[in-house]
């Protein structure tokens, strides 16, 4: 069985059982912006402590936490809403980025990542998987200066790019390319990779 198929749906259902378990997805979201993926579950255990103010919530990242944990049931019946129209149709999937866009801290790739977790047709395009297109950073960075039109089109075309291959593709060779390296070395495998992706998740 391929990593996304055993993982996803575990991580999916949890989000979908509640709100709260969206935050938990959202959370974790916010954790692995710049962090190595084997750090989030110490920093999720102490969010669950210390809430808005652990220390993992540097930045925007405490912003981002507190309106999501303020918005949670909004984000929640909207996000599944919106997953129930459709999983693959680039203009829901649009639509579902853009709403998580206004988490703080959470930009158009890490949104995408959330829609990820939940079962959208979309991926996390990050820095690993941007030296694996030969593509700039510049290719999924969205101004705040742009209209709404070309928000949405960058959003479009962003969409388009995760869904040549889809998500499930962008889930398991991910893992695969991230599991041992200098920030995982904890991580030995994809699979362990993957899994670690649900006992965050699950555990917050």
């Amino acid at each position: 069985m391929q990593m996304y198929d055993r993982d996803m749906p575990i991580i999916a259902a949890y989000a979908e059982s509640k709100p709260e378990g969206l935050l938990s997805v959202i959370t974790f979201v916010l954790c692995t912006i710049q962090a190595g993926l084997s750090t989030v579950k110490a920093q999720m255990d102490d969010v669950k402590v210390n809430g808005e103010a652990s220390m993992y919530l540097w930045g925007k990242k405490s912003d981002g936490y507190v309106y999501a944990t303020d918005r949670m049931e909004f984000l929640w019946s909207k996000l599944f809403h919106l997953r129930d129209k459709s999983i693959e149709d680039p203009e829901v999937i649009a639509e579902a980025i853009e709403l998580l866009m206004a988490v703080p801290n959470l930009g158009m790739v890490k949104a995408a990542f959330v829609c990820q977790c939940v079962g959208f047709n979309v991926a996390c395009i990050d820095s690993h998987n941007l030296k694996r297109l030969g593509l700039p950073p510049s290719a999924v960075k969205v101004s705040a200066k742009l209209s709404k039109e070309k928000k949405r089109e960058k959003i479009l075309n962003y969409i388009a790019l995760c869904q040549q291959e889809g998500a499930r593709y962008w889930w398991d060779t991910w893992c695969v390319h991230v599991a041992g390296n200098q920030a995982n070395r904890r991580l030995k495998t994809g699979e362990a990779v993957s899994a670690y992706h649900s006992e965050c998740v699950l555990n917050f």
